[in-house]
């Protein structure tokens, strides 16, 4: 390495300006006094910054056999680059092998945007793997993160020469939302779709569902003849009686995201337009409403595709974000990726609306709908999917307990009118037809399964 690419890495440390300036004063003295003993005081002194800094040149490496000063070792972290919210992940500080230097770096912190732990540490050898420090974070924030940049400062052995400190490759990974609970799969719709799955369905056919025991037919398959009923109940004319089953069928579940709001707990911060980080987050206490609508989807998402059923999703503030229902443990990642990379924090500027034209669903869908319900829109939108027949979930995603400064009556006020008006549209929801529910994971199973148990609709012609 020459030395003007040398000098783009190391800088001489305070330590390296007093031993180069100690014996340069030394000398004047002794030229100005006239005392030899300065004089010799100050040789040596000069005669080892001047080995100190000539070791590391080309003729001292040939000389002495010795690496030298080389670059810095490279200092990055490793880890998965897909990970899930609310889980915790293994992340490796690596150190590159160098030549005999102290690396003193900033580790990954133990939860996500937090503070990160300074230690040093030796670099290992040109000859040696590189070294690992591994440490455990916290992941809080479903989306795409800068989780940790290695910040490091690299001293020679000799302490004269330092590099840095210098900003690591930051390492960014995507936080895919949390499955908070198992959930149960929920309703059948009206219409099932296909003809094997994993629900009981009311229409009779091929299944494993017992409907009835009738005589046997033409067009009856041998193999639903049961044998133990025909011995006891043919009499003498040997009637045969055969097993009739109601067909299994899977469902379309269509998750509707209305993220024109993110409010969190404290009432104070809905009119804040800065995006919410997880710091902020953590320091508040609470979660956004859009953070509890992504989790609910994911979790509901999750049961129904366990049981083979289709699951698509949509935000209904931008349609272009259709995702088409699929099944499969594949496509239950795909609309995680789906959600942690297009859900969109609206600011307080935000005026969108939703969507004149939501594309159409799949007959009979069951329908899940995120949303804070602070307008009518969302309101007549769940209204009409329930008169057109679908069952309807309605997710009430608002964060609780809400806070309000005791000292503000006046926001204590409007919230109390903001409040009382959403009741009424939930209320009118209710009236409809439509299931509406908490975000809680308890609350959410127990309404799925009120869900299956609703009256059904059909759709009007």
């Amino acid at each position: 390495m020459s030395w003007l690419s040398k000098r783009r890495y190391w800088i001489p440390t305070p330590a390296y300006s007093r031993a180069v300036a100690l014996p340069v004063v030394l000398t004047g003295f002794a030229l100005v006094l006239g005392r030899t003993e300065l004089l010799l005081l100050g040789v040596p002194l000069a005669l080892g910054a001047a080995l100190a800094h000539g070791r590391h040149s080309a003729l001292a490496r040939a000389w002495t056999g010795e690496s030298g000063l080389g670059a810095p070792p490279e200092v990055r972290v490793i880890g998965p680059e897909r990970l899930d919210s609310g889980h915790r992940a293994k992340l490796a500080t690596s150190l590159a092998p160098s030549s005999g230097q102290f690396v003193t770096v900033i580790l990954p912190p133990t939860i996500q945007d937090g503070d990160g732990e300074r230690v040093a540490v030796q670099a290992p050898g040109r000859d040696h793997e590189p070294r690992q420090i591994v440490t455990e974070m916290e992941i809080t924030t479903w989306g795409t993160h800068v989780l940790a940049r290695p910040t490091h400062l690299v001293a020679a052995d000799d302490a004269l020469w330092v590099a840095g400190p210098t900003e690591g490759a930051p390492f960014t990974a995507k936080v895919l939302p949390a499955i908070t609970s198992r959930l149960p799969s929920g309703a059948l719709p009206p219409r099932p779709a296909g003809m094997v799955g994993a629900h009981r369905t009311r229409r009779p056919g091929e299944g494993t569902e017992l409907h009835e025991i009738s005589p046997f037919v033409p067009g009856d398959r041998l193999r639903r003849i049961d044998w133990r009923v025909t011995s006891r109940q043919s009499g003498v004319d040997e009637q045969l009686y055969t097993r009739r089953t109601l067909v299994d069928a899977d469902a379309d579940v269509m998750c509707c995201l209305d993220n024109r709001y993110d409010l969190s707990a404290d009432v104070a911060q809905w009119s804040a337009s800065s995006e919410v980080t997880p710091r902020e987050a953590r320091d508040h206490g609470s979660r956004t409403s859009i953070d509890l609508a992504v989790d609910t989807v994911s979790s509901i998402a999750a049961a129904y595709l366990a049981h083979g059923d289709r699951v698509g999703m949509i935000d209904l503030s931008n349609p272009a974000t259709l995702v088409r229902p699929a099944s499969g443990s594949r496509h239950l990642i795909r609309l995680r990726n789906h959600l942690a990379r297009h859900t969109r924090r609206p600011s307080s500027g935000d005026l969108a609306r939703l969507a004149r034209r939501i594309p159409a669903f799949p007959p009979g869908s069951i329908i899940v709908v995120t949303s804070v319900f602070f307008d009518d829109d969302i309101v007549d939108v769940a209204a009409g999917w329930r008169r057109a027949g679908h069952p309807v979930l309605a997710a009430d995603v608002l964060p609780e307990p809400l806070r309000v400064p005791s000292k503000n009556r006046e926001m204590a006020v409007a919230l109390r009118i903001v409040l009382a008006e959403r009741d009424e549209r939930l209320a009118a929801l209710t009236a409809q037809g439509v299931t509406v529910t908490p975000a809680d994971p308890g609350q959410l199973a127990l309404n799925l399964a009120r869900l299956a148990r609703a009256p059904r609709r059909s759709r009007h012609r």
